[in-house]
């Protein structure tokens, strides 16, 4: 029996480990993340953490679990199963598949670029402070190649809502939005940056909005 329970976690952890890793070819990446998705559905149950590591431990659980069934009912699998022999063969590949599936460089499953989307961040509510005019701004976008939208509200109006707040216009008063994409991401989602900024008639920054969004397929 402890054998039997040595081979199906050394299988789980294994064909976890090479499923995550599978992510970064484009042509398996679709299948790789299906078979993960049972990791993801029991996170999303649980209501507990969306972090690589948790993905990975739940998906091992899950295919230990089915392997071990599958080991115990067919007598071919179960005799090599209970093999020492097996299990110390196995041991080494799987080591280094789950090694490498611990390397974000490797592994989309893990976050990339995420200290340089909060540098972005940070820096675009440096340079768009409370208090500019409207024409600096307009420049200060320009010389950071990002694209803008910009028009007048009408009508008094909430034109931004986000959990983090609200922001209500009066009629008369200016709009720049922007949505900046960034290269930060984690498997199979990634993050734009949201800029809203509300001028009032003076033109001058009364209220502004930059916030990351993940965007997932």
């Amino acid at each position: 029996m402890a054998r039997r329970i040595t081979f199906a976690l050394l299988c789980g952890a294994g064909f976890t480990a090479l499923l995550s890793l599978m992510l970064r070819l484009s042509y398996v990446n679709l299948l790789a993340s299906l078979l993960l998705a049972p990791g993801g559905m029991i996170q999303a149950l649980l209501r507990g953490s969306d972090s690589p590591l948790a993905i990975l431990a739940a998906n091992c659980a899950v295919y230990s679990v089915l392997i071990f069934v599958i080991a115990t009912t067919i007598a071919g699998i179960q005799k090599r199963a209970e093999s020492r022999r097996v299990n110390i063969w196995l041991a080494f590949p799987v080591g280094v598949l789950v090694i490498l599936a611990c390397v974000p460089t490797l592994d989309p499953l893990w976050p990339t670029g995420m200290s340089q989307l909060a540098t972005q961040e940070a820096q675009l509510h440096e340079i768009l402070p409370v208090g500019i005019d409207l024409e600096q701004a307009r420049g200060v976008l320009r010389s950071q190649g990002i694209q803008f939208w910009e028009h007048v509200e009408k009508y008094d109006n909430v034109i931004f809502t986000r959990p983090e707040g609200s922001i209500s216009a009066a009629s008369g008063d200016t709009v720049i939005s922007a949505q900046i994409w960034t290269k930060a991401g984690q498997f199979p989602c990634s993050y734009r940056i949201d800029v809203v900024l509300l001028f009032g008639k003076e033109q001058g920054l009364t209220k502004r909005s930059i916030h990351r969004m993940r965007i997932c397929p």
